[in-house]
Order: structure tokens, then C-alpha cells, then sequence
């Protein structure tokens, strides 16, 4: 018992002396997420079975004839790439939509003010990017700076084309800001762009793919449908028996179906059009289209793998 005892008192002693070394945890002047510079956040905010900016790199890395031909990619080129199209990117032009695309933010960051006139609310410079519940310039310099900043910084470690195409993103982000904001309009054609367009010309430059290539055209014809494929849907998807958004859908599939016949790939196309034919069936019946972004994902996919082996 005694011995009992002993070791209790000394547990206890051990316990206060642990407690001196460090402070209460609502003690003031002292936040346990800011052991970094900058803070990153990632998360899956949808299915991430669909149609993003990662998955047409992947599309693209087929269409140059993976994996029957080696490619010029070591791993670490290749996770950056990924890194800067994909989460890179996708922060840039996620910051069009305004507010409430961002994960929430602690107060302090929302309330904290400029003390330039041009920044002041009222200012024409606040009417044209137009005003939220909270000050939308603090978001501006707290938010989206550090992520174009780390965008270029990533940029600048793949290649000139790389940063040119990350000032390009940030070009469309900000279209798309004013669209949204200013117009009211849903950039669509701006996503399309940021998805499929810019993630599959970077991944080309990446492999050293330029125009003197002897399969340039047919890339870009592929991404050009499926730039107009992934325009149509989310038209689609924003509003059921959208008659532009389904001329796109159309557009896009028999431009691709048009090119693999043009490879001579026929088995690959009747693959492609069992991948569409739930697509069509839910426009036929006017159902929602939802469920069809995984087979717009294989379909994708599907098409790059056929083109690279075809070729």
C-alpha cells in the first residue's frame, strides 16, 4: 500500500511538472495551426469519379501512346504536374465562383482591413468585384494571393510554358470572377478551359509534344471535342434539357467518334458508344445526368488510350 501510495504522489508530481512546460490551450496569443507560412486545405468536395483537370492528364499521357511507348516523365515531373493542374490550378479558378467556394475561415481573416482608399468599400475598385456578406478584398490578399504565389513557385520548377499557363489560368479566373460577379453569368466555357484545355497543353509540353510533332493535329482535335463534350455537360448538369448544352454533348461525342474512325480504330469506337449510350438514354428520358460523370470519366479515358494505340 505504501509503495501504492508513493507511486501515485510521484505520478502526480510527474503530471504537474509536465503541465509547467506548457500552456493552457485557451491561453491567448497562441494558435496550434500556424506552424506553416502558408496553410493548405485539401478535400474531396465531390465524387471524385468525374471529369477534373488530374484525370485528362492522365487522358492526355494516353493519347501520346502510353504505356506502349515510353515516355520523356520522370516520377517527379509527373507529380508535379499533377500538383500544378490539378489542386494548383483548381484553387486559381475556384476563387472565380467567390465566397462561398471556400472551405470557412476564421473571423479574424475575414475582418482584417487595408487601409488603401482604393480598397475602401464604396471604391470603384470594390463595385467592380463586387461585395459578399464579409469584405471581399481581406480574402483576396489572404486567400488567393498565397495560392497564386504558390501556383508560379510550382510553375517555375516545370518550365517557362508552365508559368505561362499559370498566368493564364489566373487570366480565366478572373474572367470568370467578372462573369459570375459582375454579369451573372456561369462561365462554363472558362471551366471547360481550366479543365480539359490548359491541364492537357501541359501535360503535352511536359512530354515535349510541340507542333513539329507528326500526331499534333489529332491531339488537339481530341482535346478540342472534349473540351466541347465537357462545355455541354456541365450545361447540362447546371440545367436538365439544356438544348445547347446537348448540341455540345453531341458535338463532342461524334467529333471523337469521327476521329477514331479517321485512326482506323472501330473495336475502341464501339466501346466508346456503349460508355455514351447512358448519357443519351438519360436525355431521352429526361433524367438527371448526375450518375453519368463516371461514364463520362471511363469514356474520356477510354478515347486517349484509343488514340495513343491507334496512332
Amino acid at each position: 500500500m505504501l509503495m501504492d501510495g508513493t507511486m501515485v504522489r510521484t505520478s502526480d508530481k510527474l503530471i504537474a511538472w509536465l503541465r509547467r512546460l506548457a500552456t493552457p490551450l485557451n491561453a491567448s496569443g497562441g494558435r496550434l495551426g500556424s506552424s506553416a507560412t502558408l496553410n493548405a486545405q485539401f478535400w474531396l468536395g465531390q465524387f471524385p469519379f468525374r471529369p477534373t483537370a488530374g484525370w485528362f492528364v492522365l487522358t492526355a499521357i494516353l493519347a501520346v501512346g502510353f504505356p506502349s511507348r515510353p515516355l520523356d516523365l520522370t516520377w517527379a515531373q509527373f507529380v508535379l504536374l499533377l500538383l500544378l493542374v490539378d489542386p494548383l490550378w483548381g484553387a486559381i479558378w475556384r476563387l472565380a465562383a467567390g465566397r462561398e467556394e471556400l472551405l470557412p475561415i476564421a473571423h479574424r481573416i475575414e475582418a482584417h482591413g487595408f487601409w488603401l482608399p482604393y480598397l475602401r468599400p464604396g471604391s470603384p475598385a470594390s463595385q467592380l468585384f463586387g461585395r459578399e456578406e464579409v469584405e471581399t478584398f481581406p480574402l483576396i490578399f489572404r486567400v488567393a494571393l498565397p495560392g497564386v504565389l504558390l501556383a508560379f513557385f510550382v510553375a517555375t520548377a516545370i518550365g517557362t510554358q508552365a508559368v505561362l499557363l499559370t498566368g493564364f489560368a489566373l487570366g480565366l479566373a478572373i474572367l470568370g470572377w467578372i462573369s459570375v460577379r459582375t454579369l451573372g453569368l456561369a462561365p462554363n466555357l472558362l471551366h471547360s478551359l481550366v479543365t480539359v484545355a490548359l491541364p492537357w497543353l501541359m501535360t503535352l509540353g511536359a512530354l515535349g509534344i510541340t507542333s513539329a510533332h507528326p500526331h499534333w493535329s489529332a491531339f488537339l482535335i481530341l482535346l478540342l471535342f472534349w473540351v466541347f463534350h465537357n462545355w455541354g455537360q456541365r450545361r447540362c448538369l447546371r440545367e436538365p434539357g439544356d438544348w445547347l448544352g446537348i448540341g455540345l454533348l453531341a458535338l463532342g461525342d461524334l467529333g471523337i467518334a469521327v476521329l477514331l474512325l479517321a485512326v482506323r480504330a472501330p473495336i475502341w469506337l464501339a466501346l466508346l458508344v456503349l460508355l455514351w449510350l447512358p448519357t443519351w438514354i438519360s436525355i431521352y428520358f429526361r433524367r438527371p445526368l448526375l450518375p453519368a460523370r463516371f461514364w463520362w470519366l471511363i469514356a474520356m479515358l477510354v478515347s486517349g488510350l484509343a488514340l495513343g494505340q491507334s496512332l
